[in-house]
């Protein structure tokens, strides 16, 4: 894989981690209630449940060319949590939601395909 993509989708594993982490110091930014009692916490925490392990992987396996085969499974299942992110984010009609997340995915899935 190009450096440049690996670096791409480096940044955007970190951005979902810490777009994570904020969610669970606001959870509004995630899942706007508005209501601020403990289930407004719920949804953030399972997305920081997967996006914060995820995001890390990722962020180091695209740098190990030793791993190729690992690469490529990583990458496949980042990408398709991505995806399930930008259909959360249409359902719920929160544009930046989805619009980030398909930046994401496409990083993802072309570091995919630059791999085959």
């Amino acid at each position: 894989m190009p450096w440049w993509l690996a670096l791409l989708n480096s940044v955007m594993a970190a951005a979902s981690v810490i777009a994570a982490a904020a969610a669970l110091l606001r959870p509004g930014l995630l899942a706007p209630s508005g209501t601020g009692d403990d289930a407004d916490r719920f949804y953030p925490a399972m997305y920081a449940a997967r996006a914060v392990p995820l995001g890390v992987v990722v962020a180091m396996v695209v740098w190990l060319t030793p791993v190729y085969p690992l690469t490529q499974l990583v990458l496949a299942i980042a990408a398709l949590a991505q995806l399930g992110d930008v259909a959360s984010g249409i359902a719920r009609r929160q544009p930046g939601m989805a619009g980030g997340t398909v930046v994401a995915a496409a990083c993802h899935l072309a570091g995919l395909a630059a791999l085959q």
